[in-house]
């Protein structure tokens, strides 16, 4: 018998919920996927699993970012049971009795889950998650080496041509240096901690503003070098007392998710509460690892 039979024998001995990720799926979108998937799963009582595709669009594992050991099913042996157990989607409209007679569900979709009300928050789940040891070390080499010890601000721009329309229409790099400069006249000692998905936006940027700290070459786009790097901003934007990000994107509410709600995210399209125009309620945290455990500015 062939391992990829064996495999899908093991799939269906049990009940099962499979996350199914596509290619294109950013790691936003697939993060709060899977984490979600994994606690519907905990709590029907199915076994988990997940798909993950690596390759030219996505460089990197989910074990290569983060510590976790969850089977891995391959994109293959989820479209071979297919024809049996459908795709299903986030919503969770199907979830009744006659659902929870079926042998396996899959799970397809880019969003977070709308899961039961008593089910832990997919947000918890990511806090509880540890990076990988070379990812967690460049975290920690990121603070100690750029704004550790002070209040900073995080910017998150997405200027490459591959971002979603919405997102160039309505966050241009200009939006970001207009609002960094109103921040800089009420703020003046203030940092910044810059991700941004291209080196040129990242030197405009450096070139405006003084105490600008992040890392401008981060590889190929979506390469294993540029997800890890990647992983590394979300926990850098998490410890920011501020995060100016970019409309129509998973990546900085990733961010804020983590920090909790204590970290406000401002967009071009965001209410005018959350703009930045005085330090009354901010906070920040100690260790960018623990960007949840925050205290109030002084």
């Amino acid at each position: 018998m062939s391992a990829l039979a064996n495999d899908v024998l093991g799939l269906l001995s049990n009940p099962a919920l499979i996350a199914v990720t596509d290619k294109h799926h950013g790691l936003g979108n697939r993060i709060r996927a899977v984490l979600g998937a994994r606690i519907l799963a905990r709590a029907e009582g199915r076994a988990f699993a997940y798909t993950w595709p690596v390759g030219k669009m996505f460089g990197a594992a989910f074990s290569e970012l983060w510590d976790f050991q969850e089977p891995l099913v391959s994109t293959a042996i989820s479209r071979l049971v297919s024809p049996c157990f459908p795709y299903k989607d986030n919503k969770l409209l199907w979830l009744n009795a006659a659902a929870r007679a079926q042998r396996v569900w899959q799970i397809r979709t880019a969003h977070a889950l709308l899961l039961p009300p008593d089910c832990t928050p997919w947000e918890q789940e990511l806090r509880a998650l540890s990076p990988a040891e070379a990812v967690r070390s460049s975290i920690q080499s990121a603070f100690a080496d750029g704004p550790s010890g002070v209040p900073f601000i995080g910017v998150m721009i997405r200027t490459n041509s591959n971002a979603h329309q919405e997102t160039l229409k309505h966050s241009p790099l200009e939006w970001y240096l207009h609002r960094m400069r109103e921040i800089r006249q009420w703020w003046p000692a203030v940092p910044f901690y810059v991700s941004a998905d291209t080196p040129e936006a990242f030197a405009e940027v450096q070139k405006h503003f003084p105490h600008t700290h992040g890392n401008a070459n981060k590889g190929p786009y979506n390469s294993k070098q540029a997800l890890s790097s990647s992983v590394v901003d979300v926990y850098m934007l998490a410890a920011a007392t501020h995060v100016l990000g970019p409309h129509y994107s998973s990546f900085p509410e990733l961010a804020q998710r983590l920090a909790g709600p204590e970290l406000r995210l401002e967009t071009s399209q965001t209410p005018t509460a959350t703009r930045l125009t005085d330090r009354t309620g901010l906070s920040s945290p100690a260790d960018p690892l623990l960007p949840y455990v925050r205290s109030r500015l002084g």
